[in-house]
C-alpha cells in the first residue's frame, strides 16, 4: 500500500516536471512567434487605416513588447498545454492574414 502511494506521488511529480519542461519553451518560442506575427500583421494593417508607414511600424513594434508580455503570462497561467499551443497557432494565423491577403492581391 505504501509503495503504491509513493509511486503515485512520484508519477505526479514527474508529470509536473514534464509539464513545466514543455510549458517554458512553448511559452517562450510560441509566444515569440505569435507576437512577431501579430506585430507584422499590425504593421501592415495600420497604414490601411490612414497611418503613415513609419508610424505604423513604430506603433506595432512598441505594442509588440506588450503583446509578448501578455502571451508569456498566458503561457504561465494556462491550465492545458494543448489549448495554449492551439491558441498560439490561431494568433499566429491571425497575424499572418494581412500579409497573405496583401501577397495574394498584389
Amino acid at each position: 500500500m505504501v509503495g503504491t502511494a509513493t509511486r503515485a506521488a512520484a508519477n505526479a511529480a514527474s508529470s509536473k516536471r514534464r509539464d513545466f519542461l514543455l510549458r517554458v519553451p512553448l511559452a517562450i518560442v510560441g509566444g515569440y512567434g505569435a507576437a512577431s506575427a501579430l506585430v507584422s500583421g499590425l504593421a501592415l494593417s495600420l497604414p490601411l487605416l490612414g497611418m503613415t508607414r513609419s508610424d505604423a511600424v513604430v506603433t506595432a513594434s512598441m505594442l509588440g513588447f506588450l503583446i509578448y508580455l501578455v502571451l508569456l503570462l498566458w503561457g504561465a497561467a494556462a491550465r492545458r498545454l494543448m489549448r495554449l499551443a492551439i491558441g498560439y497557432a490561431i494568433l499566429t494565423a491571425i497575424g499572418m492574414a494581412p500579409w497573405a491577403l496583401l501577397r495574394a492581391g498584389g
